[in-house]
């Protein structure tokens, strides 16, 4: 074999190429080809160990790790629809630490692309106890308690009494799911910081049914640095604000949520970078944005449950406007609930329209490179601001913006031919246009950045022609959207 086969860090890199791992972005999956990897740690004892590592990094269940104990100590049996690993009998001191040959790889238990059989939540809860924990996983970085403990014979691991016992002071990532029944004993979570001193991240999933009020002490967790929570407490829930570390929020809003009735002088999320909220209000946003104090705010996603009325989008959009950095701006508000369709500007009280005044706003935010925007009301915007956003956002690559009203859109295909000759990195474009009158010409400019187009909102006449217009417009156009009920 050549000597430098023998040296880890090229072997490391060797390996490097049959892996694909993603396990620090949300909702993204470990790929990893077991079988290759497997065999390269059954070529030769200078292979042995990287190729391990590699192995059992991640791992999407316990079950492999116990299957490594003696076969008399274990078994395989189905539970309701799912196969369940469980223990036959309790494994004695010697056997546990045989398993760390193993287990001393695991780096975190995260989803994989490679599906393993669960075991039962007796079992998770003797590997976690506080002294095997640390005997077992020294190098334990990422801990996913939603997956470990996921199958159809117990839909959700009870994760509190887990978390007040366990301790693992390395751990950086932490994950878990709580649901009503977790609650019958206790009605507050609390879980203790020894468990995790040091942590990063934590994401808390919270499901539908709960009875009775979460509470976190975020006090606790000092060094947070991304916080996801389905369902914001209402005890104790405001702590996070003072987080001076975090720059990744994800969060549900309760409706009561008060960020004034707090008068401490801590700064407010002085590290914030990227904020998504689920909100009922944009005026819950607006506060939280006009109370930060960070200047490095570069991504901002706001869910609405309720339809936006213009002085709220206007306060919002002026609480924006101050981060010059900002890169991506993802609104959309819910639609009010009608017995009929209503035209929006015959609603009666608050308008739900976004004038040009409110949108010019967002103008001076110049390294914007995703906007998404979706409203009730009508955007105002013509093929004149469409001139506007071309000086403004030159790099842009995604421009959604929608309007649910039924008035004729004042954006032409003339427009679109200029929007796309001076952005030439836009990529994605959902637009309402009034595509009645096709230009006879061929436009002279072509567009190669484009790749997907929705006008399927729009008015038009001769779907063929507009079709064959942005076709020759857009040469890379891969998908096209329009209107259904036009003729070809």
């Amino acid at each position: 074999m050549h000597p430098c086969l023998r040296i880890t860090e090229i072997l490391d890199l060797i390996i490097s190429f049959m892996v694909d791992e993603r396990i620090h972005e949300p909702g993204e999956v470990c790929g990893i080809r077991h079988q290759d990897i497997a065999r390269l740690a059954r070529t030769c004892k200078a292979f042995k160990d990287p190729a391990l590592d590699v192995l059992w990094r991640t791992q999407p269940s316990l079950s492999p790790l116990i299957m490594c104990l003696p076969n008399h100590l274990w078994t395989v049996k189905k539970e309701q629809s799912d196969w369940v690993v469980t223990l036959r009998e309790e494994p004695s001191p010697k056997d546990w630490l045989s398993l760390q040959k193993y287990s001393h790889r695991i780096r975190a238990f995260n989803y994989c692309s490679r599906r393993q059989p669960p075991v039962c939540p007796s079992t998770i809860d003797t590997v976690f106890s506080p002294n095997l924990s640390q005997e077992l996983f020294p190098r334990l970085r990422t801990l996913d308690l939603e997956v470990i403990g996921h199958g159809p014979a117990f839909p959700s691991l009870h994760p509190i009494p887990l978390l007040n016992s366990i301790s693992l002071p390395q751990l950086v990532r932490l994950a878990f799911a709580i649901s009503h029944t977790d609650l019958f004993d206790d009605p507050y979570l609390y879980f203790k910081p020894a468990c995790a001193p040091f942590l990063q991240a934590l994401s808390i999933n919270v499901r539908r049914g709960r009875f009775d009020p979460l509470e976190v002490n975020f006090a606790d967790f000092p060094s947070l640095q991304s916080l996801y929570l389905s369902d914001v407490p209402s005890r104790g829930g405001w702590e996070w604000i003072y987080l001076q570390h975090l720059y990744d929020l994800t969060a549900t809003l309760p409706n009561g949520f008060d960020i004034d009735a707090n008068s401490s002088t801590q700064p407010i999320l002085p590290s914030l970078q990227r904020l998504n909220l689920n909100v009922g209000t944009l005026n819950l946003v607006t506060k939280l944005l006009s109370s930060t104090t960070s200047s490095d705010l570069s991504s901002v996603k706001v869910s609405c449950r309720e339809p936006a009325v213009q002085y709220d989008t206007y306060a919002l959009f002026r609480a924006i406007e101050r981060s010059l950095n900002l890169g991506m701006l993802d609104v959309r508000c819910s639609y009010p609930i009608t017995p009929s369709p209503i035209h929006p500007s015959t609603f009666d009280g608050p308008s739900y329209d976004l004038p040009r005044s409110t949108l010019t706003l967002l103008l001076v935010c110049r390294h914007l490179r995703v906007l998404k925007l979706s409203f009730t009301g009508t955007l105002d915007i013509d093929d004149a601001f469409v001139t506007k956003i071309t000086l403004s956002w030159p790099g842009i690559e995604v421009l959604h913006l929608y309007g649910s009203s039924q008035d004729i859109p004042r954006v032409s295909l003339e427009g679109i031919h200029e929007l796309l000759r001076r952005c030439q990195q836009l990529s994605s474009l959902t637009i309402q246009i009034d595509a009645r009158i096709v230009p006879e010409e061929e436009p002279q400019t072509r567009s190669l950045s484009l790749e997907a187009l929705d006008i399927a909102s729009s008015r038009m006449t001769d779907g063929r022609a507009v079709e064959q217009y942005l076709r020759i417009l857009a040469l890379k156009l891969k998908s096209l959207m329009l209107p259904a009920d036009i003729s070809y």
